[in-house]
């Protein structure tokens, strides 16, 4: 098994394990790593997202037997349509217009000067969030029109070196969803307004990171949109 089959199994079900698995991840300590990461991202997301239980309900009558062939058909097509989804992840539009984006300020992963919490802001306004993360661990810092809207484009230095984050206020993702392509490799998870997406071109962290920014951001009303850039 590669780290590519490993990280997508993981990204699919962080909960998975399989003999194959289990003896990559005793011999990869990254892939291991990213399993321990995701396992707590997906821990997080499900406390953030978890919603009031709701009233009882008087309990539905049995269903017919072949009521209850249909149901199982359509949940066994159900849960077929969900891991297509899964593996054909790495060539989702979404993580590829992240990743064909990243590639256009290149320069950006060079930077290493801190962002002033001036120019923090900045990049931030249009969007209409906050970050509670210290201005020092931004060492780049714009506002980027992305998908018909003006999103934070930040490069945030971590121990496994920079990592470029993206908050994606008009773009949702059902789950957390991994990729690779091009050379690097990404997260894209869930958030109270959108998804936030985190591309590095090391092989972990970037599961640690989403999280951490998932906590750190703030969202507030959204401000008019400036007119869109002339190409």
């Amino acid at each position: 098994m590669t780290c590519d089959q490993a990280r997508l199994l993981i990204g699919a079900d962080p909960k998975a394990s399989t003999p194959e698995l289990e003896a990559h991840l005793a011999g990869c300590a990254a892939c291991a790593q990213f399993r321990s990461e995701m396992r707590a991202l997906d821990a997080d997301i499900h406390r953030a997202l978890q919603r009031p239980p709701e009233l009882a309900r008087p309990a539905p009558r049995a269903a017919a037997p072949w009521r209850q062939w249909a149901m199982a058909a359509g949940a066994a097509l159900a849960t077929f349509a969900v891991l297509a989804v899964w593996l054909l992840r790495p060539t989702d539009t979404l993580a590829r217009d992240v990743v064909h984006h990243v590639q256009g300020e290149p320069d950006s992963w060079l930077a290493t000067q801190q962002v002033s919490a001036a120019e923090l802001n900045d990049a931030l306004r249009n969007a209409g969030v906050a970050l509670t993360v210290t201005s020092d661990k931004v060492v780049y810092a714009q506002s980027c029109w992305f998908h018909g809207h003006y999103v934070p484009h930040l490069v945030v230095q971590t121990a496994q070196g920079p990592a470029t984050v993206m908050i994606l206020r008009h773009d949702t993702v059902r789950g957390p969803r991994t990729f690779s392509e091009q050379g690097m490799s990404g997260i894209i998870v869930p958030a109270a307004h959108g998804s936030i997406a985190v591309v590095s071109r090391g092989t972990g962290g970037v599961a640690t990171l989403a999280s951490e920014m998932n906590q750190d951001v703030r969202w507030m009303p959204e401000p008019p949109q400036p007119a869109p850039p002339h190409n």
